[in-house]
């Protein structure tokens, strides 16, 4: 990696650090673009040059913790009720820790896109694919039935999972997400794929 590209990647670094540090004592949806830049010692115009919107870097500082859910969800579970129940249920507690201003930024993103904007179709596909993946793996194991439907099964889950977000979103958190995702673990998630098991 060239000079430049070890700038870039710090001057990034910095942006993303900003925001975070930030965090400790404003909401999200209080920070405004030179709160960042400042807190960053970069120029204004500098934040443009990594993201187009204070959304996008929310969305990389959350996709951070959503890779950590995931790889605990992979590595520390054998069955795949519990290795998605996990990534669900760590899932949710990430999407409450920031905030109900981003998850309501990420409905709209996905009803109401900008030009160019995928932010809500790649979660869709980042949360769709873990769970076919643990599906299929399953499958491969034995631990399914060969003819598993592996990507109806995965939307449902997923659909139920969005449900349970958007029940937050419109009831401005008085609805808590984290507790309907806990209650759709114990019950529907297990009930659905026990329906699919040798």
């Amino acid at each position: 990696m060239g000079k430049r590209q070890e700038a870039a990647l710090e001057t990034r670094k910095k942006l993303i650090d900003a925001v975070k540090k930030l965090s400790e004592s404003k909401p999200y949806n209080e920070m405004s673009i030179d709160d960042i830049t400042q807190t960053a010692g970069v120029a204004k115009g500098t934040f443009y040059t990594y993201f187009k919107r204070r959304e996008d870097i929310i969305s990389v500082i959350a996709y951070e913790a959503l890779d950590s859910a995931l790889n605990r969800a992979s590595n520390e579970k054998t069955d795949v009720t519990e290795r998605i129940a996990c990534f669900l249920n760590n899932s949710a507690v990430i999407i409450e820790e920031n905030t109900l201003q981003v998850a309501q930024q990420w409905y709209r993103s996905v009803t109401s896109p900008l030009d160019g904007d995928t932010l809500g179709m790649d979660k869709l596909s980042y949360d769709k694919g873990f769970i076919e993946r643990c599906l299929q793996g399953a499958v491969d194991n034995g631990e399914l039935q060969s003819d598993t439907p592996i990507d109806s099964l995965a939307l449902q889950i997923i659909s139920a999972y969005y449900g349970a977000v958007a029940l937050w979103c419109m009831s401005d958190g008085k609805i808590s997400h984290k507790e309907i995702i806990e209650d759709l673990c114990k019950d529907l998630l297990s009930k659905t794929i026990n329906t699919y098991r040798r």
